[in-house]
């Protein structure tokens, strides 16, 4: 028994340190600090072989970063170019836009003041040709004072206009007077509405006050009841501090 435990032992011993014994090898122990500087120093070389990589195969593929923001910059260069281009036009159409609004309410004006002219013209060659027949005729300085073209429009709503034009013929003396206007009217309720001119609006006496020689035209606004409607205007002329007309006419409206 103790023979069989001794060849054992030997047999153990021969495939321990024997030539056929496995081969003894040596390592080197590394602390921490060193393993975790040799770390970061690879983790480094790595990140940078990474990113220059990248880069390089940017490059290589056409993309090139200062380049594109080159051309970044240059189109935000012409972006404001561009925005302050459309700015100055809006101002130019806003100044024609305005323009154009002038020309167009002076155009108007204009317009009014034709039409105008052109009514006065066609009153006066009426006029003119009323003075050259009544020059011409033999029974003018018969006749004596006279009222002519005896006309009343409305206005607006409590307003009436009038015209007349009284002559005096062939006398050549000087005429001072007044002109007398009663007016009847219709008011919105049916009533019948008398107005004795200038009395009751004080106003026209100015305009209704006549000094002339040969003629004299007479224009002027009175004022009526809202909505009142004109039916007759009956004038009358009254020279000096006389109570009898030395003439008068009567416009059925």
């Amino acid at each position: 028994m103790a023979l069989i435990r001794s060849d054992r032992l030997m047999s153990n011993l021969r495939r321990r340190f024997g030539v056929a014994a496995p081969k003894l090898s040596v390592k080197t122990h590394w602390s921490w600090k060193v393993k975790a500087s040799i770390a970061a120093v690879a983790i480094t070389a790595f990140g940078w072989l990474y990113y220059s990589g990248f880069d390089a195969g940017r490059l290589f593929a056409g993309f090139n970063v200062s380049k594109i923001e080159e051309e970044r910059k240059k189109m935000v260069a012409e972006l404001a170019t561009l925005r302050e281009e459309n700015e100055k036009f809006r101002k130019e159409r806003i100044d024609l836009a305005n323009s154009a609004q002038m020309a167009e309410g002076a155009k108007d004006v204009l317009s009014k003041q034709v039409l105008s002219l052109q009514a006065e013209n066609t009153r006066l060659k009426e006029e003119t040709s009323f003075f050259e027949k009544l020059l011409g005729s033999t029974t003018a300085g018969k006749n004596g004072l006279t009222i002519q073209r005896l006309q009343a429009e409305r206005e607006g709503v409590d307003l009436y206009r009038f015209r007349a034009l009284v002559v005096q013929g062939t006398n050549d003396s000087q005429f001072k007077g007044r002109m007398q206007i009663t007016a009847q009217l219709v008011g919105a309720n049916e009533k019948r509405i008398t107005m004795n001119l200038p009395e009751e609006q004080t106003d026209l006496q100015p305009t209704l006050a006549l000094d002339f020689k040969a003629y004299q035209r007479v224009e002027g606004t009175f004022k009526v009841p809202a909505g009142a409607q004109l039916k007759t205007l009956n004038v009358r002329i009254v020279q000096g501090n006389a109570k009898e007309p030395k003439a008068q006419q009567s416009l059925q409206l």
